[in-house]
């Protein structure tokens, strides 16, 4: 297999500036398919603006983002449209709407039971976003945020409201997902240590620029060819090819 045909994501040149303040400034950064990616670094370093741009929910203020080889479609008005196989794990846009209404093809009391005790899964399923605690509210999104199927899943702030067992749970499902459908993950936070139990690349942010690539101590591989029933029937029209990880360089 060509090294062309496995990358998934690119920057080149990206600079973003926030109220005349220089966030990020990355010459160039590839992500691959079927890499569990961890984007280090203290607040203030630049992970969320990267993950905004990676995700085509922001634009750089210059230079460029390749997805699949190809600039992120456009509007007829110019705003990006993001692929509706990248999805973006951010407690912040969904504040106003039910827990319910956040699962339309699936049960969310099913779902969240993997997660919730049984105690509090009514309780969760019934209420508004915006009245749930910040540990509540992002196992939700990030719960979405799997059952989406997305080729790429990109969480900010990942497990920071979590405790130990609930991290647990959904470090589990990320490998599963990521083992058995080959979905490329991102995930951002400022826990070096955890991030590197699991990821197959880090990659640490200071003051908006990368100031070193590692490589995690997660192994990346090809996934299982055997998928599930339902996960080929939820799939039928769509293509997605089986591919292994490789550790990203950045020039």
């Amino acid at each position: 297999m060509s090294k062309k045909t496995t990358l998934i994501l690119e920057l080149k040149k990206i600079q973003r500036v926030v109220r005349n303040t220089p966030v990020l400034d990355i010459r160039h950064l590839k992500f691959h398919k079927g890499t569990v990616y961890g984007i280090v670094g203290p607040v203030g370093s630049g992970k969320s603006s990267l993950l905004n741009i990676l995700s085509g929910s922001s634009k750089p203020d210059s230079g460029s983002i390749l997805y699949d080889y190809n600039p992120f479609k456009k509007s007829f008005f110019g705003s990006t449209l993001i692929p509706k196989d990248v999805t973006h794990v951010n407690t912040e846009k969904n504040s106003n709407t039910t827990v319910r209404s956040l699962f339309k093809k699936s049960n969310a009391t099913q779902v969240l039971s993997k997660y919730f005790s049984n105690l509090s899964i009514d309780k969760i399923v019934k209420a508004n976003m915006s009245t749930l605690t910040r540990g509540e509210r992002s196992a939700v999104e990030l719960s979405t945020g799997i059952e989406s199927d997305p080729r790429v899943l990109i969480v900010d702030d990942y497990a920071l409201y979590f405790d130990n067992k609930m991290e647990s749970k959904f470090r589990k499902k990320l490998i599963n997902i990521n083992k058995d459908h080959g979905t490329t993950i991102i995930l951002a936070s400022p826990n070096e240590h955890l991030l590197r139990s699991f990821c197959s690349v880090l990659i640490y942010l200071d003051n908006g620029h990368i100031s070193k690539i590692r490589t995690g101590s997660h192994k990346p591989g090809s996934f299982s060819r055997q998928r599930s029933k339902s996960y080929k029937k939820n799939n039928s029209n769509k293509s997605k090819p089986r591919y292994k990880g490789k550790n990203v360089k950045s020039k």
